[in-house]
């Protein structure tokens, strides 16, 4: 399996998930010539499109991907808050119930953020199991036994970054809606046992966070062969089970 980065921060996120002729994309806050571009122009492929929640930068171009007939999936209660905000209609899930999409199976399970509603998945594929969370002040979840393979898990920012002098509202966001460096080392150290095999940083703070500090933060509470990664825009890298 291939997984690639469209782009992934506040400017936009998106990621796509490849495993053989299936393509499942996980959020649609990017516009979709670059959603495109990224899987060949091959829409025939695409499964669905999970969607996290209602804030622009994950489903901001969620009526140009509606255009190419792509199925968007989401939370019931996610999908409330789109039908609202945005006026589209997407397929709704029970939070913690599996669904078959495509060759790709999903769980969505909340997680905190703020005053939305937004979730995180368990994704299983041919090619392993994924644990995708992003926007989430912690996870409420022990996912320490359920032998995760890779990770898509924000670390957004350190807490010693941040100006307490920044405008209130704004200071709140981070805190309640976003993981904090520690935070994610706590969630990651949990999931690490011999089934996992890579870890892919999300949703970074441009002005709060430090790629080469949380990288190597993160790679000293894992196996020394599990590979972490920052999801930078156009980042491709391939999920394998095995070394060959």
């Amino acid at each position: 399996m291939v997984v690639k980065t469209i782009n992934s921060g506040s400017k936009g996120n998106g990621y796509a998930l490849i495993s053989g002729e299936d393509v499942l994309l996980l959020e649609c806050g990017v516009p979709a010539k670059d959603m495109l571009k990224t899987i060949d122009y091959q829409t025939s492929k695409v499964s669905g499109c999970m969607v996290s929640h209602v804030h622009k930068d994950h489903v901001g171009y969620i009526k140009q991907y509606m255009q190419y007939g792509i199925k968007i999936y989401t939370s019931d209660e996610v999908e409330t808050d789109i039908e609202t905000v945005m006026g589209e209609k997407t397929v709704g899930l029970q939070r913690m119930r599996r669904y078959q999409i495509g060759s790709f199976s999903v769980i969505p399970f909340r997680v905190p953020h703020g005053e939305t509603e937004c979730d995180g998945w368990l994704i299983d594929s041919p090619d392993g199991r994924i644990l995708f969370i992003t926007d989430a002040e912690y996870c409420p979840y022990d996912f320490s036994k359920m032998e995760i393979n890779y990770g898509l898990i924000e670390c957004n920012y350190s807490e010693d970054y941040i100006s307490r002098e920044e405008d209130g509202a704004k200071f709140s966001h981070v805190l309640t809606g976003h993981m904090e460096l520690q935070t994610c080392k706590r969630l990651i150290q949990s999931i690490n046992s011999k089934s996992l095999r890579s870890i892919g940083l999300i949703h970074l703070s441009a002005g709060n966070g430090n790629p080469q500090r949380f990288k190597d933060e993160i790679r000293s509470v894992v196996d020394s062969d599990v590979n972490v990664w920052i999801a930078e825009k156009r980042a491709e890298k391939e999920f394998r089970l095995t070394p060959f």
